[in-house]
């Protein structure tokens, strides 16, 4: 099966690193390509969910013809989400959908917007996370590359109209015990969108638990690949 990933606001590649170790012979991580990091360096930035969907979807062209999943954490959720909605409709949804580090679709949108914060107001945010480098946070050449993509991804999601329309697969939900961004209350909120097995995961962490406790969320992740994946066949 593939997994088709996508990463946090800003992210790239390196949030999944070790994803593929852990997570083989079960599956095979494919990862988003988006536009201002990695090989898309200097692309034009989508700041738009309908635009970041339709590309998302032409990335997926090829991985759907077969059994896949969908997992996207916090910025990367709410794209996931739309995708999967969208490749429903397209006739072809995944076997299932992962969403991480992020508040149910349908809640109010949280204030004041990130996409909307002057420079400074978005370094100290980004400190208060505390998911980037303070080397990074220091350097103004670094952040002049950095905050447009930070900022073109939390425009994407917090311009996200709210939507309670239901996950078309089954639904997997995971966060952390810590994350002030994200209280457990509005991450378990995604389950309404589920059915009845959907299963809420919190692990003891601040919202990078994607990193801290990335070996328990591949063994999770694994877990309900194989599951799916045995369901299939039967």
């Amino acid at each position: 099966m593939i997994l088709f990933c996508i990463p946090f606001a800003g992210g790239g590649a390196e949030v999944f690193a070790g994803w593929q170790e852990e997570l083989a012979p079960v599956a095979e991580v494919r990862l988003a390509e988006l536009p201002g990091r990695g090989t898309r360096m200097g692309d034009p930035l989508i700041e738009d969910m309908p635009a970041l969907v339709a590309e998302l979807t032409g990335q997926c062209e090829d991985l759907s013809q077969g059994p896949f999943a969908v997992l996207g954490y916090s910025f990367g959720s709410y794209a996931a989400y739309a995708l999967t909605l969208r490749l429903a409709r397209l006739g072809r949804p995944p076997r299932r959908l992962f969403v991480g580090g992020s508040r149910a679709p349908f809640l109010p949108p949280r204030d004041p917007a990130r996409h909307l914060m002057t420079d400074a107001e978005l370094i100290a945010e980004l400190r208060a996370v505390n998911g980037t480098a303070p080397e990074v946070l220091a350097s103004a050449e670094l952040m002049s590359m950095y905050l447009p993509i930070l900022r073109a991804d939390f425009k994407v999601a917090e311009t996200y109209p709210p939507t309670r329309e239901p996950a078309p697969c089954p639904l997997t939900v995971f966060g952390a015990s810590r994350d002030v961004f994200v209280p457990t209350g509005d991450l378990s909120a995604w389950s309404r969108l589920g059915g009845d097995d959907t299963e809420v995961r919190v692990y003891d962490g601040d919202h990078f638990v994607i990193r801290s406790a990335r070996s328990r969320i591949c063994r999770a992740v694994r877990a309900d690949l194989t599951l799916d994946a045995l369901n299939a066949a039967s």
